[in-house]
């Protein structure tokens, strides 16, 4: 049976590309243990606080929520937002450096992206992460040049507490790819995919998605008539990790609630595909030539 070949992929970055679980969970918690180190507070207090900032914001990595805990303002009291930020620097590091250590790539991934160029298939990159977090990881891996465009939730409103750095970061990107989604069309929404496909002209039939979690993105994908391939290796996490997420994550329990609906929605949704292993599975799933015979 000779398996249809799409002009369009789109990827899911989060636990798709790379493990996100795995790189954000211990950095954010190396931050709060330097914070508590450095203020003499209680960590568990620090955590609830992040907790709620999180959920102000609804968003995880929302940029310096240290700086708006409650803990943070009653120890630091007048002092201005830049003097907090450089006093909590050492908190900032440490996240940081268990990033820079533990931030990296699925096996695979560029050089199945870079045979997905070769063969004339546009890549579309689409995420519910906010701006700043999904172009800076894009920018660490140098994975700019293999999308077309890059579909992301809007940007947070808050600044860096350093106006100069803040300017000089978005001088590292073309602006004109970026296409900033609203809270209102985050994941499943199945008419966001659909009109990625028609700003891009091409047909949902000649279109591909593929993504880690069932209830999100490959609900998305088949309500819009997409190709749905499931990255089924992203989805599976250290359940110490995933625990830890959840103590601090920006969901309420309306967001819960909302999960717990979208899965049994999606309890009967099949994907087209399933890479079970590696992203470099979604050769097969789109009937390109095998990694082996590119090079």
């Amino acid at each position: 049976m000779t398996v249809q070949k799409r002009r369009l992929l789109v990827c899911d970055l989060d636990n798709t590309l790379y493990d996100w679980v795995s790189y954000f969970v211990p950095s954010l918690y190396a931050m709060v243990d330097m914070a508590v180190e450095i203020m003499k507070c209680d960590r568990d207090q620090l955590l609830n606080d992040l907790r709620s900032v999180h959920q102000r914001h609804h968003d995880s990595e929302h940029p310096f929520a240290l700086l708006e805990t409650e803990t943070v303002r009653k120890f630091y009291g007048g002092y201005s937002r830049a003097y907090i930020a450089d006093a909590l620097n050492p908190a900032f590091h440490a996240f940081n450096s268990s990033r820079k250590k533990n931030l990296r790539l699925n096996q695979g991934v560029i050089e199945t992206l870079d045979l997905l160029v070769s063969q004339g298939i546009k890549l579309i990159a689409h995420t519910d992460s906010r701006l700043h977090g999904a172009l800076d990881r894009i920018h660490r891996f140098g994975l700019g040049k293999y999308f077309s465009r890059i579909y992301c939730r809007e940007r947070t409103m808050t600044s860096h507490p350093n106006p100069e750095i803040a300017q000089n970061w978005f001088g590292r990107f073309s602006m004109e790819y970026i296409h900033e989604l609203s809270n209102h069309q985050s994941k499943p929404n199945p008419t966001v995919l659909m009109e990625i496909c028609s700003r891009e002209r091409i047909q949902t039939s000649d279109a591909a998605y593929i993504g880690d979690s069932i209830a999100k993105d490959i609900l998305m994908a088949r309500n819009a008539g997409v190709y749905a391939i499931w990255a089924a290796y992203g989805a599976e996490h250290d359940s110490n990790l995933y625990a830890a997420l959840v103590r601090v994550s920006h969901w309420t329990k309306e967001d819960v609630l909302r999960e717990k609906l979208l899965k049994e929605e999606a309890s009967s949704i099949k994907p087209d595909f399933i890479a079970a292993n590696s992203f470099s599975e979604v050769l097969t799933a789109l009937s390109v030539a095998d990694l082996q015979h590119a090079r």
